[in-house]
């Protein structure tokens, strides 16, 4: 099975897709794997060779071409084992739902679902204004939400969690306005697909896990 996920910043997308990873709710044949577009892109731009020092210029200026980022996703996707794919950060614009149909028709596969997680702009800045992640395993945390067992500490690796940069109100309510202008032509077209499945993210994390688990008939 290949998944989705989409939603505004603070929608719990990355905490529900990290929980599907973990098995959390599923048996252990139904676990998935997830492939986020941006750490793959960060993973490959870091070192001091000029194509990563290239890569890293781009991606400041916001300008990576959607071709190499799905070009990209399709060369790792070709290598994973697993059957059950979460798909994170791998569509942002309508533009980029063509090219990775053909993306996966390539490896012979198909997408199978699309979760759209929904919620409010106010709770969206409530959320991630408590947001905390560790920069080693990119696990996420929130101060109310999610806290983590020792006070700003990583529960996997034991690495002092951090606040990510552009987690403040004016940074968090101009990534929700980009969200707005580029989610509707995106919902639309899967909608109209018929693979779209809308989840109400307002609620607790382990409400919203079931009503996904729920859905997705796992």
């Amino acid at each position: 099975m290949v998944l989705l996920f989409i939603g505004p910043s603070g929608g719990g997308k990355d905490t529900q897709a990290e929980l599907l990873v973990e098995g959390a709710g599923v048996s252990d044949n139904q676990r998935f794997e997830r492939v986020s577009t941006g750490d793959l892109i960060r993973d490959i731009s870091e070192g001091e060779h000029e194509i990563q020092r290239i890569i890293r210029e781009k991606m400041n200026k916001g300008f990576l071409e959607d071709k190499f980022t799905i070009g990209l996703l399709q060369i790792y996707l070709s290598e994973l084992r697993s059957e059950n794919v979460i798909l994170s950060g791998a569509i942002r614009q309508a533009t980029q739902i063509k090219l990775l149909d053909q993306a996966l028709a390539l490896l012979n596969r198909t997408l199978d679902k699309v979760i759209l997680f929904e919620i409010s702009d106010k709770e969206a800045i409530k959320r991630m204004s408590g947001r905390l992640y560790c920069p080693i395993d990119n696990s996420n945390y929130h101060l109310i939400f999610n806290p983590p067992r020792k006070v700003d500490t990583c529960d996997l690796c034991g690495t002092k969690l951090q606040r990510r940069e552009d987690d403040n109100p004016e940074a968090i309510k101009a990534r929700l306005a980009e969200f707005h202008k580029e989610s509707g032509g995106i919902i639309s077209e899967y909608e109209n697909r018929g693979i779209l499945i809308r989840i109400d993210a307002s609620k607790d994390i382990d409400s919203v896990h079931k009503s996904l688990i729920k859905k997705l008939n796992l």
